[in-house]
């Protein structure tokens, strides 16, 4: 926005407005990080079925180091 469209609006509409950006903002992002985890395990499934892993075996092995 510029200076003068600032001026027009009252600083609590500025608030609301920067407020709401602001939580649009966090949403996208817990969306990016959902799908940057997806993606990523993915990669790691992929990765353990071409060293011949199935995601069973892949799961057993995983909660056995837990344990």
């Amino acid at each position: 926005m510029m200076l003068k469209e600032l001026c027009k609006i009252s600083l609590e509409e500025q608030i609301k407005e920067i407020d709401t950006k602001i939580t649009d903002l966090q949403e996208r992002k817990k969306q990016l990080m959902v799908a940057k985890e997806r993606e990523e395990l993915r990669k790691f499934v992929e990765t353990a079925e071409k060293n011949g892993l199935s995601p069973a075996e892949l799961a057993r092995q995983l909660l056995a180091r837990q344990a």
